[in-house]
């Protein structure tokens, strides 16, 4: 049925489209410490480094690392940044500050200058300038800003160029030249205008001002104008890019003037965030960023993408369905505002609506433009005459989502009820509408003389006039195309699949589901075009078993990364137009070549065994960042984490990591989004670890290749191997020698435990028997006191004579022959009592023991009395003349008990002489076996007993004043 619309078009909007474009912003919500962007700067690693008034930023991509006056700058102000010298040079209010191997510097201005504000830092005859708007021209010289005498009505320096090796100023009274950095001079071909900056392009200079627009200055001293009409704006500054074109910045937006010296702009309309733009700067990778005034930086992904929305004039933002006329006519089916028509010149309107979303749409069959609707398909012929037709006419259902054109007057139709064949203006049911075995076809194409169709219940083919399953695929298709190579396509909710004629497999897109998810389909010559919804993605060899992928996403100024459902057309300028969820994307395929870009990969860090260390501890050589070059580890150090940082300015998103240990490993290792790498337990050895990262299109970064070594443990090295064999061979041949040492020394001991036997049995048998002739005496001294009737004396000699010959039995037979110092010392007590009483008054003696414990300490019995009774005999009895005193005197002296026996008789020499008138027949042997058994003691049971004397001693008239005998005994043997 056809219906006659009141007009030729019903138009209910109408306007011009403006094309926009898809800025990424990075603002405060993604990490700058500011939204005030005052300038942007690269170093020599690839960081983007970003100056605000609340503090600077280090960008990777990703992230922003912020530095503040905590961090070492002169304030949080920051005006200018320029990178030179390996150096980042910062801009404040008051002052300077440069970071250069990671370490921060500031120098301040001082007096009257300390408010100035910088507006540029640059390098000119060897020397550091710096520019202030309002305090004239400094350089910097021996960590202080040194002011240049210039005349005080250019000390407002807007911006500053090096150019053709001479030095230009931009003030607000002109433009300074200067050959040397001393003498300056104006120049006159330029007005006397207040300037806002300088910037060089190739062989040109560009001046901008604030109120006379800008001009360009050429070698030969050319100067074109462009006036402040023909730019529209006030200029503030400007930056020229890699391909000629100006930049210039303004309160009103983006100014651009291309290398035709075309003008444009960008603005709010064009898509741009801020109107009020202070700077521009294009990275190495040629990204275009624009710093703002108050929403932090932009970055102007190029033309290859421009977009359409609501707010350029477009009725709705979602497009499903599309087509580029003949006649130069743009038909957009869309989800919510039926059909969109847009002229050549820009204007637009709506063609109809009503009819719900249009599904699908194709051009000039049989002399009409076809749309597919929700309830209906309808039709537009050459004279804008609108038809509908519904289930009745023998369309496959309300619902018509697919076409596909046979010839110029023959195409089949896939709807919600299967598909019907129109010719010559008849339809014709192609399925069984009750049983409706196909669903609801989304895609149609003729394969090898059959027909395919895509839809909700699988994939088809026609076989003598029924639909059967094709390979068995019963998941849901929402597309199908043939490639050059007459290859089916087609897409699922699982992925990419493509069959070759015989088989079947899918083409992964990436490893993520969004991916995976088809949403069109578009051959375009050897290309393949994918709608996702993770953007569009290309493909390009076709014949290869994995073709070579490319993905375009935010990055590159896809403003939506979900697309829309059968989307996608080109157009007859080889554009390629499709939807996504906030707006119409087009794809200008012939702007420009596409820049290869590689991804870059920084070394951050090193742990060693969990910890920061020090690098120069076990590296030769430093980086100028402070990273060591190579290590040289010990074996106990074989713990190791490398930390690293992918810089991928406009591709960061889905950047991994891998590496390569070799020595250890024999290839690259998986693909990680994480980039840390952690060794444990690295097995002695040397090793080259080679780090890259990877994007997203599978480019991959220059290799980062680290040296290091882990030595191996002391006790595998050949000189510990060697050394230990001799160490063995040596023990051996010293254990040999030490049982032969010891079976002596076993020998030895044995007589030794034989003389000691001999020598106790020797010693009890005199302690028990005494010295016979002291005995015989003291039986005579007792028999005299008898005679004598001197009964108490008797029996005091009896009582006391008595209880030494028990003490003496007693010792004979204790274990060891061994008694208490106190046993010892009443032993002694008693034998000089009894001496004493039988030679009556020709001597006395003394035992001290003062501070001495005589209880807890044990000695060898018998050990003092032959010395004693030498006095006695030898000493004492002698000398007629003098009265004897005999003296024993114990001390502690450290861990040593000291015996001293003194006496006072004629001395050793003189005894020797007199021995044989003195004692007769008596042969005195106590002194002699006291001595073996102090030396039998040291050898039998290691005690330190020693014996000093006896020997005589001297008075200060050096006459003989005595004998003394000092015997020594380690307490810690002695002591209970």
């Amino acid at each position: 049925m056809r219906i006659f619309a009141f007009f030729l078009f019903l138009f209910v909007s109408a306007g011009l489209w403006s094309q926009k474009y898809a800025f990424v912003t990075y603002s405060t919500e993604e990490g700058l410490p500011q939204s005030q962007v005052t300038a942007i700067s690269q170093d020599d690693d690839g960081y983007l480094w970003v100056a605000t008034l609340g503090g600077l930023a280090k960008f990777n991509g990703k992230n922003f690392i912020t530095f503040s006056t905590g961090d070492g700058l002169l304030n949080n102000r920051v005006k200018t940044l320029n990178y030179f010298n390996s150096t980042l040079w910062i801009g404040h209010d008051g002052g300077i500050s440069f970071i250069k191997n990671n370490k921060i510097e500031s120098v301040g201005f001082t007096g009257n200058d300390k408010s100035q504000n910088v507006s540029e830092i640059l390098e000119f005859k060897g020397e550091i300038y710096v520019t202030c708007n309002g305090g004239g021209l400094f350089i910097l010289k021996n960590g202080q800003l040194i002011e240049k005498d210039l005349d005080e009505k250019f000390h407002r320096i807007r911006g500053a160029q090096v150019f053709n090796d001479h030095l230009y100023l931009a003030t607000r009274s002109g433009i300074l030249l200067s050959k040397d950095g001393k003498t300056f001079k104006l120049i006159e071909s330029l007005p006397e205008t207040s300037f806002s900056g300088v910037f060089q392009s190739e062989d040109h200079l560009y001046f901008t001002s604030y109120v006379d627009g800008v001009y360009r200055w050429g070698i030969n001293g050319h100067i074109k104008h462009y006036s402040q009409e023909d730019l529209k704006h006030v200029v503030f500054g400007g930056y020229a890019d890699s391909k000629g074109e100006i930049w210039l910045n303004s309160q009103n937006g983006a100014i651009r003037i291309d290398q035709n010296d075309a003008i444009s702009f960008l603005d709010n309309q064009a898509g741009l965030p801020l109107n009020m733009i202070s700077c521009f700067f294009e990275d190495s990778e040629g990204n275009l960023w624009l710093g703002s005034e108050g929403k932090g930086m932009f970055r102007f992904p190029g033309e290859k993408f421009k977009y359409y929305d609501q707010s350029s004039g477009l009725p709705s933002n979602l497009l499903l369905s599309g087509f580029h006329s003949k006649s130069g006519d743009y038909f957009l089916g869309t989800y919510d505002k039926g059909v969109v028509r847009r002229t050549p010149d820009g204007e637009s309107s709506v063609v109809f609506d009503g009819e719900g979303a249009i599904w699908a749409a194709i051009e000039d069959v049989d002399n009409k433009n076809w749309f597919g609707t929700q309830s209906s398909l309808i039709s537009l012929d050459e004279k804008g005459e609108i038809t509908k037709y519904y289930r009745d006419s023998g369309i496959p259902g309300r619902k018509i989502t697919a076409f596909y054109r046979i010839s110029k007057n023959e195409m089949y139709i896939g709807g919600s009820e299967g598909v019907s064949l129109y010719k010559n203006g008849s339809f014709t049911k192609l399925n069984d509408v009750v049983t409706n075995d196909v669903g609801t076809v989304r895609d149609l194409l003729v394969y090898k003389g059959k027909l395919f169709c895509a839809s909700n219940l699988g994939l088809f083919h026609l076989v003598e006039g029924k639909f059967e399953s094709f390979k068995g695929v019963k998941d849901v298709v929402y597309n199908m195309k043939l490639d050059h190579l007459n290859n089916i396509w087609y897409g699922t909710e699982e992925g990419l699949f493509r069959f070759d004629g015989e088989e079947i497999e899918q083409i992964e897109l990436r490893s993520n589901p969004a991916s995976n998810y088809i949403n069109f389909i578009n051959p375009n010559g050897e290309k393949l075009f994918v709608g996702t919804n993770n953007g569009l993605f290309v493909l390009r060899d076709l014949s290869l078993a994995k073709p070579k992928i490319k993905r375009y996403g935010i990055g590159e100024g896809v403003v939506d990364l979900e697309t829309n459902l059968n989307s996608a057309f080109f157009d007859q300028n080889n554009a390629f137009w499709f939807g996504t969820a906030t707006a119409i994307v087009v794809y200008q395929l012939s702007e420009g070549s596409e820049k290869i870009v590689q991804p870059k990969i920084e070394l951050k860090s090193i742990l060693l065994n969990y910890q920061p260390f020090d690098y120069s501890k076990f590296s030769s050589e430093l980086t100028p960042s402070g990273l060591p070059k190579e290590l040289n580890l010990g074996y106990t150090k074989n713990n190791l984490i490398f930390e690293l940082d992918g810089i991928s300015l406009a591709h960061h998103r889905g950047l991994m990591y891998q590496f390569w240990l070799e020595g250890l490993n024999s290839d690259w290792s998986p693909l990680s989004e994480n980039p840390t790498i952690t060794f444990t337990n690295i097995p002695a050895g040397d090793y080259i670890l080679r780090m890259r990262s990877v994007d997203m299109d599978g480019r991959l970064s220059e290799e980062i290749k680290f040296p290091f070594t882990i030595r191996p443990a002391f006790y595998k090295t050949w000189w510990f191997i060697g050394l230990t064999i001799l160490a063995i061979a040596g023990l051996l041949y010293w254990l040999f020698r030490l049982r032969l040492r010891r079976i002596n020394e076993i020998n030895e001991k044995e007589k030794l435990e034989y003389k000691t036997r001999l020598l106790s049995l020797e010693q009890q048998s005199m302690n028990a028997s005494m010295n016979r002739h002291f005995v015989f005496n003291s039986l005579n001294s007792i028999q005299y006191f008898i005679n004598t009737q001197d009964r108490l004396s008797a029996n005091k000699y009896l009582t006391n004579f008595a209880k030494l010959i028990r003490k003496n039995l007693d010792t004979a037979t204790a274990d060891g022959n061994i008694i208490t110092l106190q046993e010892e010392l009443e032993r002694l007590e008693l034998y000089l009592s009894l001496e004493s009483m039988r030679f009556k008054d020709r001597f006395d003696y003394s035992i001290l023991a003062d501070g001495i414990d005589t209880e807890a300490i044990r000695i060898p019995a018998m050990i003092m009395q032959p010395f004693v009774e030498n006095s006695i005999i030898h000493g004492i009895l002698p000398n007629e003349v003098v009265k004897g005193h005999i003296k024993v005197e114990l001390k502690k002296v450290g861990s040593i008990l000291e015996v001293i026996i003194e006496d006072n008789g004629i001395g050793i020499n003189q005894s020797i002489s007199q021995k044989s008138d003195i004692d007769g027949d008596h042969r005195s042997k106590g002194m002699e076996i006291t001595s073996k058994r102090i030396e039998l003691i040291q050898k039998v049971s290691e005690n330190g007993i020693s014996l000093e004397g006896p020997y005589e001693f001297e008075d200060k008239n050096r006459s003989i004043k005595g004998t003394r005998v000092i015997i020594k005994i380690p307490l810690e043997d002695l002591e209970e």
